[in-house]
């Protein structure tokens, strides 16, 4: 849903006046840690897919957790940004059920296919069948949207508070007056 939040944003900002330019005053400090920690959970996605060992296993879980640490530590760096407290609260609430499941996202079976079902029982992935023994069920991938023209989507509590958040972000960015100054911190690495 990440993708669709963002065009939306775009589009109802530039329909409502916004521009696309202001996009580029944004600052956004430890910028870094954001493609550090995808590259973590795409790495530890290719292994598990792949059957893969990372080491003892405890190491993939442990690393795809610490990846939204990373995540959770660049929206504290940059909270004074619009839409940034719903991109940490929806971010933590994700680490949260991730970290207390073994390191996966787990889905409520009812939505998938039976495809998708026996491959998540296999242990493929980042993402875990939710059972009765699942932390925090409520914090999963439990909610379904489906609309035309968009692939079907599985998505959590935390992913509709960042999706908030990004909405927030970008439409507000847009919208900034340029006689006041860009919506900023101070950049450091």
């Amino acid at each position: 849903m990440l993708i669709e939040t963002l065009i939306l944003a775009l589009l109802v900002s530039l329909i409502s006046g916004g521009k696309l330019s202001r996009l580029g005053e944004l600052v956004l400090r430890g910028f870094w840690l954001v493609p550090l920690a995808l590259l973590i959970q795409s790495g530890v996605y290719w292994a598990a897919v792949q059957g893969i060992k990372l080491g003892p296993s405890w190491v993939s879980p442990m690393l795809d957790t610490g990846s939204y640490f990373l995540l959770l530590i660049f929206t504290l760096r940059n909270r004074p940004l619009p839409g940034m407290r719903y991109i940490t609260l929806g971010i933590l609430l994700n680490t949260l059920v991730i970290g207390l499941n073994g390191g996966l996202m787990p889905v409520d079976p009812i939505f998938l296919s039976e495809t998708s079902r026996n491959v998540l029982q296999e242990g493929q992935g980042t993402h875990g069948l939710m059972t009765s023994s699942t932390h925090l069920s409520f914090l999963a991938d439990r909610f379904y949207f489906d609309v035309l023209g968009l692939r079907k989507q599985v998505f959590s509590v935390g992913d509709v508070l960042i999706d908030i958040g990004i909405f927030i972000l970008v439409f507000k960015t847009q919208q900034q007056p340029r006689e006041i100054g860009p919506i900023a911190c101070r950049k450091t690495t």
